[in-house]
């Protein structure tokens, strides 16, 4: 293995303030909402996975992470990282700066670094919180084709107060043009929309995918 590989797939140790956050999202969890953990078996153990996902409500990133049994990056909107301290806690818990109104280059090079180190990363496919309108964006098939991992369908929402992650089957990317690029995306939100309950699908609570 060259150095530059070895590099590549040498894993940093997570700080311990993800450990203690999760910690505390999953006392707030259980006894606020509750929650409910499905196809946990569909999770790859170890080795880069892009875990993609709709996304409703605020509440969404941290029920993911805790319902997901491995450290899990995330991106944020850059703003969140403009404070000094708030930018530090939140690299702290694993996430890393997106500009979502200007260049993501650095965000979509950061994201296929930590893939190939064998990281766990979360993207909401159509970019933000999300009621049906907006379209699925292809940066998820992008970034999973580049970093040659899995993508992981996985929906979430709720039944009254209480949460249901669903973890469906894994997505090996095939390809790299537009064309496949695009038809990966297709398959990965029909998953995840599969994923969902029945009336959660009839009000297009999924981005359309154009």
């Amino acid at each position: 293995m060259s150095e530059q590989a070895s590099v590549e797939t040498k894993k940093s140790p997570t700080p311990w303030l993800y450990y203690v956050g999760k910690f505390f999202v999953r006392v707030f969890v259980y006894l606020r909402f509750g929650l409910h953990i499905k196809g946990l078996e569909n999770v790859p153990r170890e080795g880069g996975v892009l875990v993609v996902s709709n996304h409703r409500t605020g509440f969404d990133p941290p029920v993911v992470g805790l319902a997901f049994p491995r450290v899990m990056s995330y991106m944020a909107k850059k703003e969140l990282f403009e404070h000094w301290f708030f930018g530090w806690l939140f690299r702290q818990l694993q996430a890393f700066p997106v500009d979502r109104s200007g260049n993501a280059s650095s965000a979509v090079k950061e994201s296929i670094r930590r893939l190939r180190g064998g990281a766990a990363l979360l993207i909401f496919a159509e970019g933000t919180r999300n009621q049906g309108e907006a379209k699925a964006l292809d940066g998820a098939a992008f970034i999973a084709q580049r970093a040659n991992v899995p993508l992981l369908p996985t929906a979430v929402y709720q039944r009254g107060r209480r949460f249901y992650v669903h973890f469906g089957t894994p997505i090996l990317p095939e390809g790299s043009s537009r064309d496949e690029t695009r038809r990966l995306t297709e398959k990965v939100m029909e998953d995840v929309r599969f994923l969902l309950p029945l009336d959660y699908r009839l009000a297009k609570s999924l981005p359309k995918v154009s």
